[in-house]
């Protein structure tokens, strides 16, 4: 046997591990919300790119923050347009939007995944023309609520 011990993670790694487990959090905080804009499918499959990127999968990073875009836009109008909006319902989409926030953080990370997995070359212009899709998302899917 030997003493010694296994390299410490990297850098990377332990970002991809917090983001997987602050959007594991958002996703479960956001399944026992009353059923609105499909929020149960958004939470699951914001779980499975949690789980896929805690794995070391790095597509799960675009599922991530595609979720994560989805989740808000379909959980924040719990907390505010519900009448009366519930106290409890309201601390889940606390959670559910705050554990989401690091994941779009790294939106500019994953537009480069997005476009290695929709299959097209990672070059910087496909990253750029990718992170504006995602914010031009981001825009539609947390403001469309209001309409």
């Amino acid at each position: 046997m030997s003493n010694v011990s296994p390299p410490p993670p990297s850098r990377r790694r332990r970002r991809e591990r917090l983001l997987g487990l602050t959007g594991l959090a958002a996703a479960l905080a956001a399944l026992p919300l009353p059923t609105h804009a499909h929020s149960p499918e958004l939470a699951a499959t914001l779980a499975m790119g949690s789980i896929a990127l805690l794995a070391g999968h790095r597509w799960g990073l675009a599922v991530l923050v595609i979720a994560e875009i989805f989740l808000i836009g379909a959980v924040w109008p719990l907390a505010f347009l519900a009448h009366p909006p519930s106290v409890l319902a309201q601390i889940a989409v606390a959670v559910s939007v705050i554990g989401a926030v690091p994941g779009l953080l790294s939106l500019g990370r994953a537009s480069a995944e997005m476009v290695e997995l929709i299959g097209a070359r990672r070059t910087r212009r496909a990253s750029r023309v990718a992170r504006a899709a995602l914010i031009a998302l981001c825009g539609v899917a947390w403001f469309l609520p209001l309409v």
